[in-house]
């Protein structure tokens, strides 16, 4: 469910959308691919347990992996992620997430695709 939220954020935030034009892919990217272009996988989803039953929330662990051939465009989506996912609070296709926090990020270099990359670690808290 959380993959429609990031492909509606990377479609519909004007940074994202400018920079990544559409090609936000989960899992994984086709080799070749243009670039800039971004990848999500979901890390690990953590249902909290009340006494009676399960919560209502589920904290959804995303990393989002962003390559170009360029390392300002890496950066660049670095920032536009965190500006358009971080401390949101919405409804985006059904899905009601009431908040997302930033994790950390580390940068990714390919010899082999002479590319870049860096990968963001966020968690997604969703209302189920």
């Amino acid at each position: 469910m959380i993959g429609k939220v990031i492909k509606y954020k990377f479609d519909n935030d004007a940074s994202l959308s400018s920079l990544f034009g559409g090609r936000v892919y989960p899992m994984v990217g086709a080799q070749g691919q243009a670039t800039p272009f971004a990848i999500y996988e979901v890390v690990n989803v953590t249902t909290s347990m009340s006494k009676d039953s399960d919560s209502h929330i589920d904290e959804v662990l995303v990393r989002i992996t962003m390559v170009s051939t360029r390392y300002a465009d890496v950066q660049n989506g670095v920032a536009y992620v965190r500006s358009a996912f971080v401390r949101m609070d919405e409804t985006i296709l059904g899905v009601q997430v009431q908040s997302c926090k930033y994790d950390g990020e580390r940068d990714l270099y390919s010899d082999d695709e002479r590319s870049f990359g860096s990968q963001v670690d966020l968690t997604f808290r969703v209302i189920k």
